[in-house]
């Protein structure tokens, strides 16, 4: 739990915690006018950091700017801009941090040593249930994994692209190692199409599970169009269970 403000928030879970708008996000920056020492840098990128993702749990990823999170932040985009080269420099590091803290979640939910009492199947739903439940409490990753492909990996320099791939890697093969613990009739390598495919399921159900107003007025004035409003978390959920029966078919006999 970090400070913004005057007011301490829970950031892994403000969404679900705080009901209305907050109005202020401002920090008053350090006394200090230029970071000299690493501590001093480490602190100001902290601090561009924990305004970026206070900004984001009131606004999508597309209305967030350089120039408003430089004035949030106190300083002149020039300063921002020597600790990341652009906005979706900034993003792609919180969608790290993001993604982090969603896999402790999961490995906290999973079970550490499989039940070998219980078929593959009823394993598979118990995971497909704590993935889905680790994404509905990081509601700010699944806006981040939505813009990342079409949005976050542009504009940067090949060196901040190649270190958050790296990192990405890393990310898949931590859910990837989950998923092996819990479903070890997979074995790695379909462990590492299930976490990939879970993934980009995610990003994508959260773009198309929240329409524009259009479409959502014409879905209010005719019922009939209620079938094209899909919700998030029961149809991520049942799109990880079909996932994971699929891969599984191919390595084990399910009745």
């Amino acid at each position: 739990m970090r400070s913004i403000g005057p007011a301490v928030f829970n950031l892994r879970n403000r969404r679900s915690v705080v009901k209305s708008p907050v109005v202020c996000y401002f920090r008053t920056v350090t006394t200090f006018q230029r970071a000299r020492s690493a501590e001093q840098r480490s602190e100001r990128r902290r601090l561009i950091l924990d305004t970026a993702e206070a900004m984001l749990d009131t606004m999508p990823v597309a209305a967030i700017t350089l120039n408003e999170l430089s004035r949030r932040v106190g300083l002149a985009k020039s300063n921002v801009l020597r600790y990341f080269e652009s906005r979706e420099a900034v993003l792609l590091e919180l969608l790290d941090e993001q993604a982090r803290e969603f896999l402790a979640d999961i490995a906290a939910a999973l079970p550490i040593e499989v039940d070998g009492e219980a078929r593959p199947q009823v394993r598979a739903r118990e995971v497909a249930v704590a993935i889905t439940g680790a994404f509905r409490a990081h509601p700010m990753l699944c806006e981040l994994l939505a813009a990342q492909s079409s949005v976050l990996e542009h504009n940067v320099s090949v060196e901040v692209a190649s270190r958050f791939k790296r990192a990405s890697l890393d990310r898949v093969g931590e859910l990837a190692t989950l998923l092996d613990r819990s479903l070890p009739e997979l074995g790695s390598d379909r462990a590492a199409e299930g976490a990939w495919l879970t993934i980009i399921a995610a990003g994508e159900l959260w773009t198309y599970s929240r329409p524009a107003d259009a479409v959502i007025a014409a879905i209010e004035a005719d019922p009939a169009l209620a079938p094209a409003r899909i919700p998030f978390a029961a149809t991520l959920e049942r799109s990880i269970t079909v996932l994971l029966f699929g891969l599984l078919s191919e390595t084990v006999e399910l009745p």
